[in-house]
């Protein structure tokens, strides 16, 4: 669909206005088609951007509901007269319905065909097994869930979708949101296409979360049990959301339990031994180098495993290159350490 015609043009810059005069701003933005999918790009882009969603504008994700193939709120009284009306509008023709039930209903598909043994490896990096993400009793209400989980911001301990923000798309390079009590926004000037960084990921965990393949700046790692020195160690895999700040380890039933560990950073390559060194250091028995090197091996042989069954299965899917793509860029992220960073403390910046 091109973003270039007069009725289009015209149709966005209704919904903008709209969203103008609950006390919203979007100012030199426009949705259109770019290689990420829809996205919002500038229409000057000599001119700097401005979004702004203020927090009467913020829907808390229990406060919606899909009915009828849409996405409503449930309860308007907390918002402007007439926003609910227009936000189901939004929903339908630029978020939800324009690309997002489509896409999300694909890319969970083609999970669930993948073989059983790829399907078991990538369950390491989910908190919920692939076959539980749309067990099939409801599949409209359980995409819905997964379209709410890949949209919704952390802002003042709720969690919310932010209208019109919601469709700019992530690039690790980026700054990430404005949040502030008043609301979240995004600044600037963009070149080309508008982009902000959702949240600290690594490749794998954003392609089994957000559906999309990114070369990502860190590498956390998978959930793994495993032996050092004849101790049992848990490790609690996923994303440390202030990765430069460890997270703390603890001994539960007799075995020493460590919280989703920094095992790579292109930027701060020095930081994942000395973080992880930090979260050992009350516990007797762990060498924390090799400990390290133990959950990089085993999350290194998990991939190439993920590897060889794409290369030897003869299956047909459309997010076998992805895949693929997505565990070299993995492969390259968690290996991003060297040497260990001295004087390192608990107040150690994001």
């Amino acid at each position: 669909m091109s973003y270039k015609s007069g009725p289009t043009t015209e149709r966005w810059s209704e919904l903008i206005d709209g969203f103008r005069s609950f006390g919203g701003t979007a100012n030199n933005v426009i949705q259109r088609q770019g290689s990420l999918g829809l996205g919002l790009f500038p229409i000057d882009p000599s001119q700097p951007i401005e979004l702004h969603a203020p927090e009467h504008l913020l829907v808390p994700t229990d406060n919606l509901e899909l009915r009828d193939g849409e996405i409503q709120i449930k309860n308007a009284q907390s918002f402007p007269e007439g926003y609910s009306d227009w936000y189901q509008k939004f929903q339908r023709e630029y978020s939800w319905g324009a690309e997002a039930n489509r896409s999300i209903s694909e890319f969970e598909g083609e999970l669930q065909k993948l073989p059983n043994s790829i399907q078991q490896a990538l369950n390491r990096f989910l908190p919920i097994p692939i076959k539980q993400r749309l067990p099939g009793v409801n599949i409209e209400q359980e995409v819905f869930k997964r379209f709410l989980l890949t949209r919704q911001i952390n802002w003042n301990d709720k969690q919310v979708l932010m209208p019109i923000i919601e469709l700019v798309n992530h690039s690790p390079a980026q700054n990430t949101w404005s949040i502030t009590d008043k609301g979240i926004g995004i600044g600037g000037q963009f070149k080309d296409e508008i982009l902000v960084r959702y949240s600290a990921s690594d490749p794998m965990h954003r392609f089994v979360q957000y559906g999309f393949t990114c070369e990502e700046l860190m590498g956390f790692s998978m959930s793994v049990t495993l032996k050092h020195r004849g101790r049992q160690i848990r490790v609690n895999g996923g994303i440390n959301f202030s990765p430069f700040k460890p997270l703390p380890s603890a001994i539960q039933n007799e075995r020493l339990v460590i919280n989703k560990p920094l095992l790579g950073s292109k930027n701060r390559p020095r930081m994942p031994k000395a973080l992880f060194a930090k979260s050992c250091e009350h516990f007797t028995g762990i060498e924390p180098n090799e400990l390290f090197e133990q959950i990089c091996h085993l999350n290194k042989t998990c991939i190439i495993k993920i590897l060889k069954a794409l290369h030897e299965y003869n299956f047909e899917s459309t997010i076998k290159e992805q895949l693929r793509n997505t565990c070299l860029l993995q492969l390259d992220a968690i290996s991003e350490h060297y040497g260990k960073r001295d004087g390192l403390d608990n107040q150690t910046a994001t």
